[in-house]
């Protein structure tokens, strides 16, 4: 489960601790840590092995708040195929670098500052190895609350270097079926934009709620695609207090004038294909 922790260690320094057992997904939220500092569970982050869950801090404790489920991985996945849709299959040293759920510039177009500091001195990296941070984050919940994955997206909103953040809660299936015999299931997705207002989608079978349809039925309606413009990701503003003016250095400057487009229909679709039968 850790990679070089030492129980000894676990104890000193509160690290969170998994059970031994799985864990159900109508027992979440799950505590697995009390008493536990950010600077420890950062710690904890960079050193444990990937687990198939998603983890909240909040006020000392650690929390299981979401699972690694086949819906919200498809999704997971359908959404990295959009976003790397402009690197245009590069595999070596591409201008985008999609990651998980963050997506965040290339080191080589977006350089880091030299001697950047804390706090508001200068941009701050995504980790310890001095990798930028990440300008749009995606955040994809199913056994997380609707509250709670619109607070964690206010709170990466809170950040200056993430200039977009869209979130998408997938609700529980219906026991109704549509036309083409699939559950019924109602999904909600929200785009943040630094300076921008909010917009949201209820873009699943049926309405939250209610057994009234919802007019996301095809592929290609506008009313149902977002758009994220590409440049959002390249953001890197001078900073006069240490005299930093960017150098970025684009290898296609075409793609800073398209957007990022995710057709929300698809993603119902995968979603549909990959849940679960009741």
């Amino acid at each position: 489960m850790f990679r070089g922790l030492t129980k000894k260690f676990q104890e000193q320094f509160r690290l969170p601790k998994f059970p031994k057992e799985p864990i159900e997904e109508n027992s979440l939220p799950f505590n697995i840590g009390s008493n536990v500092s950010i600077k420890n569970y950062n710690k904890y982050l960079e050193n444990r092995e990937l687990s198939g869950y998603k983890l909240e801090y909040n006020n000392g404790n650690v929390f299981i708040i979401d699972m690694c489920t086949q819906e919200h991985e498809d999704v997971v996945a359908l959404l990295q195929r959009y976003l790397n849709v402009p690197n245009s299959n590069e595999i070596a040293d591409p201008p985008i670098i999609v990651s998980g759920q963050p997506l965040r510039p290339n080191k080589t177009y977006v350089p880091r500052p030299p001697n950047p500091g804390p706090l508001n001195i200068g941009p701050r990296p995504s980790d310890t190895r001095g990798n930028p941070h990440a300008r749009i984050i995606c955040e994809v919940a199913v056994s997380q609350s609707y509250r709670g994955l619109k607070n964690k997206c206010d709170l990466w909103m809170s950040q200056q270097y993430v200039r977009c953040v869209l979130g998408i809660k997938l609700y529980d299936l219906r026991t109704t079926r549509n036309t083409h015999g699939q559950y019924n299931r109602s999904m909600k997705a929200k785009l943040w934009r630094q300076g921008m207002p909010t917009r949201k989608w209820h873009f699943g079978t049926v309405q939250k709620g209610s057994s009234v349809p919802t007019g996301c039925t095809a592929p290609g309606n506008p009313a149902y695609q977002i758009n994220i413009p590409i440049s959002d990701i390249f953001y890197d503003p001078p900073i006069p207090t240490i005299g930093y003016v960017p150098l970025v250095s684009y290898p296609r400057p075409a793609i800073l004038d398209g957007n990022f487009t995710i057709d929300l229909y698809e993603i119902q679709q995968r979603v549909l294909e990959s849940q679960l039968s009741i």
